[in-house]
């Protein structure tokens, strides 16, 4: 397999920001970067763009070294490993047919699950507790698009169930406690982007939260601004933060960071509009850091990544980093990935690596 297969970051104090994740067993639910419980040593791993122009995923032992190598035929989007970390379930970007499952520890192909005729993945899913099954999030073609969950079973690639996802355009999907939370962005989508997509006035963007067991949509969250389109989650066993995207693009100065619980509806968080401004009408991921109670979002659009209180909900750091998307938070601070192959840390200096690192991250 074509690949670079030298050390991929430059300098030695790369090796903080990667050892930094291996010792704090942070658990991102939903976000972008995940540390479980692992006999082997901690690998980073994320869909990339290589040198080349070529799509892979690829895993980074805590040295920086290239543990494997796994090629795409086009671009990945998230990768999210099984909760015994032995499984990445590598997505494609959107409109995407096929999600990957690899062996963490070497890359391999274990199965492919397909889409199937008149439907795509939106490049997102989770991971039922037992690993057996995968959520995944895809919007159907027909007569009227509609957004589904559909259920694969992981030892036969088959479709278990699918049932509706309580929206349209669904996109990141989450666990907080026993409900199924799901990010509708409420664009209709057409079949090979014969048209571009427009917000639907007549199913705006929601919040979702679905009994995952029956399929039953338990409540919908609507925010005021229906050009809030709600995209991306990280979540605890408290509740969902969730990253907007407004329609009217880098002009919007709107809230694009919202909080709810099983029992509180979803509401934007406060800030002024010259903060929100600053993200470029999108946010492109969201991370929570228990340990530190720490939320972390970041806009590729704006090239920052800012830091909230994960109970005051105040802004607590808002840096500059261009093309920012993939971050997280260790117990050593935040650290955060870019298109551009940086990688830069709370306290370390910015590494360049490889790989143009697509919006999510995971550590096993």
């Amino acid at each position: 397999m074509a690949g670079p297969q030298h050390e991929p970051f430059s300098r030695l104090s790369r090796r903080r920001v990667l050892q930094g994740l291996a010792a704090a067993g942070f658990v991102a639910t939903g976000g972008l970067v995940a540390l479980r419980a692992s006999a082997q040593a901690p690998r980073v791993v994320s869909a990339v763009r290589r040198p080349d122009g070529s799509y892979a995923v690829v895993a980074l032992d805590t040295t920086g070294k290239l543990v494997w190598e796994f090629p795409l035929p086009h671009r990945g989007h998230s990768v999210t490993p099984s909760p015994n970390g032995q499984v990445i379930a590598a997505f494609p970007r959107r409109p995407g047919q096929t999600v990957w499952l690899l062996n963490a520890r070497t890359g391999e192909l274990i199965r492919s699950v397909d889409a199937g005729p008149n439907r795509q993945m939106n490049g997102h899913g989770v991971f039922s507790d037992n690993g057996r099954h995968l959520y995944v999030t895809e919007t159907v073609f027909g007569d009227v698009t509609s957004g589904e969950v559909t259920v694969y079973d992981l030892d036969t690639g088959s479709v278990v169930r699918r049932f509706g996802s309580g929206g349209l355009d669904p996109h990141q999907c989450v666990w907080c406690g026993d409900h199924l939370v799901v990010a509708h962005g409420g664009y209709i989508e057409f079949q090979d982007k014969a048209q571009p997509k427009v917000l639907d006035p007549a199913r705006p963007p929601n919040l979702a939260w679905l009994d995952a067991g029956t399929g039953t949509v338990m409540r919908r969250d609507q925010l005021a601004d229906p050009k809030l389109s709600i995209r991306h989650l990280a979540a605890d066993r408290d509740g969902v933060f969730a990253g907007f995207q407004h329609d009217d693009g880098p002009a919007s100065s709107a809230p694009l960071l919202g909080y709810a619980t099983p029992i509180t509806p979803l509401g934007a968080l406060p800030a002024s509009d010259v903060l929100w401004s600053r993200f470029k009408g999108y946010v492109g991921s969201v991370a929570i850091a228990a340990e530190r109670a720490e939320v972390v979002a970041t806009s590729p659009k704006g090239g920052v990544l800012g830091v909230w209180g994960r109970h005051d909900v105040q802004l607590r750091d808002l840096r500059e980093i261009s093309d920012v998307c993939g971050a997280g938070v260790t117990d050593d601070g935040w650290i955060a990935t870019t298109g551009f192959g940086v990688i830069a840390g709370e306290s370390a200096e910015a590494q360049r690596a490889d790989y143009a690192f697509d919006n999510h991250l995971a550590v096993i």
